[in-house]
């Protein structure tokens, strides 16, 4: 694929190149790869708390038949303890003792059923009838070996008066059982049947257990011995639907979906029990216990409470973050690829600048370079034209030649004026004057500069003060002292009455030369303009009889070229403050061009009792004039 240029890449898409759709893409994949992950984790961890679910349920069913085999030991040992023949009144005191219905829920009753030899069958029914169940009769009618009525059945109520004289032998499925029974001497289930406690209102499979009980006087070593020895069944009726009530628990219920089958095969005939509802399960396994010789198959299946328990909502939540995250990466990669346009367009733009800014630079040397040679060269034009002047002013003899020549004269002087400043602009710019330092006495400067300043002062009314301070300094003598001299000539100018004040002051690392006056002050709003060349405040009209307005710019232009500090404090209406710091530690011409090349003059406005005005940058005090 190849990549959009910078300039060309579509904007208002969220996919706006092949980095946005690589971003997007793994974005995606591991998202898709992480919502994979959970998703797959979550339905192992439901699988094994399914497993242990099934497992728990299967166990429930095992323990609970297997406490059913314990309480039909014990009416066998209660049978054996009375010879095998206890009372009626006794089998109903030891089932009454077990409280069948609270402790063994599910079970239909605990029963006797006795060996009857066809010689003896009418001296058994007469016997029963004897203790008062005048209808007594072994049921069903037919000539047989032997019989096995029901003689005792507890509760005695209910559907189980209906199997009260039945012989269970003359059933198939239940002989069976008991035929096992009896030949094993262990407990022995039958298969799918239909009790005779059944009625026509909620019929329910069923199936029995059956436990032998022998004579204890005869041998039971063999199948035959224990044939012959036998005495009857305890045995125990159970309707599947009220024991899986029981057996289930309140979770499983609602958890699991279960079908119970009589056999190893899941044929509809042989089904015994179920609990299921009209949902596709997502975990389904078969299992199978073993009941006293018969084999159960279990199927048990996840229900909508389970698996609405299964944890969904964090893949979810991951799927949508992770598309979330995948956009925000993408929202960056636009962002970065943005950035990176702009960064190019920018080194373009400096390019463009850095060639500009040397023409610009070229040419301003050029200029200087120009307006130097053209000031050299009219210097003696000029000189040659001042001697004419003199000549013609003395050969005036009327008043108005005289004014005439005195017009011209002053015409003169303030052209050779802006001559020599621009001069000096020019020999500045140009770097044709370098800083030539030495050390000097600073109250002796300072003195003699302020002897020719005091006269002017003087003679405008205003008083002059000094302020000196025993120091020595290393600078450049000449630029030092036009400095000064201008700051003065600026503050003689400008003040009409009151004072102005030089005085120098020591700090840690400079000393500061302050010139103070009380003048008008300087706007707030001109404070950045008063070191560019030609600005004059108060002389809109461009009066050259005010000067040039050149004179701070070259202040400006000489404490870069030393790499001074320039700071001006003003409010309107309350003077001005111009310092110059001057390092002491002084350093060689290269290393103060150097530092004035970053420097340069910066005013900055603070100071108690006046309102600060902008600092004015290196940049603007390069290209700034006298006010």
């Amino acid at each position: 694929m190849i990549p959009t240029p910078p300039g060309d890449r579509p904007r208002g898409r969220p996919l706006r190149s092949w980095e946005s759709w690589v971003v997007f893409g793994l974005g995606l994949l591991l998202t898709g790869l992480a919502w994979l992950l959970l998703t797959d984790q979550n339905d192992r961890l439901a699988h094994a708390r399914f497993q242990a679910r099934a497992g728990d349920l299967t166990g429930d069913i095992a323990s609970r038949l297997g406490a059913y085999e314990q309480m039909l030991h014990g009416g066998v040992a209660m049978m054996n303890a009375a010879g095998g023949r206890a009372s009626r009144e006794e089998w109903r005191t030891y089932v009454s003792g077990l409280h069948v219905e609270d402790r063994y829920p599910g079970i239909q009753g605990i029963g006797y059923a006795k060996r009857v030899m066809a010689a003896d069958l009418e001296m058994h029914e007469a016997i029963i009838r004897a203790e008062g169940f005048y209808s007594y009769d072994v049921r069903p009618d037919g000539v047989r070996p032997e019989y096995f009525p029901v003689v005792y059945i507890e509760p005695f109520a209910s559907r189980n008066l209906r199997a009260f004289g039945y012989d269970m032998h003359s059933e198939p499925e239940r002989r069976a059982a008991m035929e096992r029974a009896r030949g094993t001497g262990s407990p022995s289930a039958t298969g799918k049947l239909r009790l005779v406690q059944e009625t026509d209102d909620d019929v329910q499979p069923g199936f029995l257990i059956y436990l032998p009980v022998y004579d204890q006087r005869l041998p039971q070593a063999t199948p035959a011995d224990r044939h012959d020895a036998l005495l009857g069944f305890v045995y125990s009726p159970f309707r599947m639907h009220d024991l899986m009530r029981a057996i289930l628990k309140p979770e499983a219920a609602d958890d699991l979906n279960l079908q119970l089958y009589d056999g190893p095969s899941t044929e509809p005939d042989a089904l015994l029990f179920e609990k299921s509802s009209l949902h596709h399960p997502r975990f389904q396994e078969i299992r199978h216990i073993d009941v006293f010789g018969r084999r159960w198959t279990l199927r048990i299946a996840s229900a909508p409470a389970f698996e609405s328990g299964i944890d969904h909502a964090t893949p979810r939540a991951v799927l949508v973050a992770g598309v979330i995250i995948a956009l925000l990466l993408v929202a960056v990669v636009n962002s970065v690829l943005q950035d990176r346009d702009r960064m190019a367009e920018l080194r373009r733009s400096y390019h463009a600048l850095a060639r500009a800014r040397a023409e610009a630079e070229e040419a301003n040397a050029a200029k200087s370079r120009f307006l130097a040679a053209a000031s050299h060269d009219l210097r003696q034009p000029l000189q040659t034209l001042g001697i004419y002047l003199h000549m013609i002013g003395e050969r005036a003899d009327t008043p108005a030649s005289v004014k005439l020549v005195d017009s011209a004269r002053d015409a003169f002087e303030a052209t050779q004026r802006m001559l020599n400043s621009l001069m000096d602009i020019a020999m500045l710019e140009t770097g044709v004057i370098r800083p030539q330092l030495t050390e000097i006495d600073l109250p002796a400067f300072l003195a003699r500069i302020s002897e020719d300043v005091r006269v002017e002062a003087a003679d405008k009314g205003l008083a002059f003060r000094v302020v000196t301070c025993n120091v020595r300094v290393t600078t450049d003598p000449s630029m030092l002292e036009r400095i000064v001299r201008n700051l003065l000539s600026n503050a003689l100018k400008y003040t009409r009455t009151g004072t102005i004040r030089l005085a120098c002051r020591v700090g840690a690392e400079f000393v500061a030369i302050k010139v103070q006056d009380t003048g008008p002050g300087i706007p707030q709003d001109r404070m950045h303009l008063i070191f560019e060349d030609f600005y004059q405040i108060g002389n809109p009209e461009r009066d050259r009889r005010k000067g040039l307005g050149l004179g701070l710019a070259t202040v400006a232009r000489l404490t870069r070229l030393l790499g001074y500090r320039l700071r001006v404090l003003s409010r309107p209406g309350r003077g001005a403050i111009f310092m110059v710091e001057v390092p002491r530690d002084a350093r060689p011409p290269a290393a103060a061009e150097a530092k004035a090349a970053n420097a340069g003059a910066t005013a900055i406005s603070e100071g108690a009792g006046l309102q600060p005005s902008p600092a004015s940058s290196a940049r603007s005090a390069s290209n700034s004039s006298t006010m």
